[in-house]
């Protein structure tokens, strides 16, 4: 069973050397995840408000920050890999993470 949880955190950050995105800019970052797991004994494979707030312990090291600070290189891949590590290292079962840098532009990787 499969399950999921968006959150959004602001941040600006820019790219090293490209020509637009090279000056620093912000971005209202929107990330989805999704764990899968067996359906306990309560019905649940864990309660969103558990799995939203792993979620934000994560997102509050890059929210109103400068991201270059924490990643080299901070694409929306680049972010959208780091998050997918963190939430790993939190022992979550992460089958799928999406980063949306605006309504219409996103990276996403899967666990596969």
């Amino acid at each position: 069973m499969r399950i999921g949880v968006s959150e959004v955190f602001s941040a600006a950050h820019y790219i090293p050397e490209h020509w637009k995105c090279g000056k620093i800019h912000g971005h209202n970052f929107k990330v989805e995840v999704e764990i899968e797991g067996e359906v306990k004994e309560n019905g649940m494979v864990m309660d969103f408000l558990d799995l939203k707030k792993e979620l934000k312990e994560v997102l509050k090291e890059f929210d109103h920050r400068i991201i270059n600070e924490i990643i080299e290189i901070p694409t929306s891949e680049n972010i959208c890999l780091e998050i997918f590590r963190r939430l790993k290292d939190r022992g979550l079962s992460v089958v799928r993470v999406r980063v949306y840098e605006s309504e219409d532009k996103w990276a996403e990787i899967r666990a596969d």
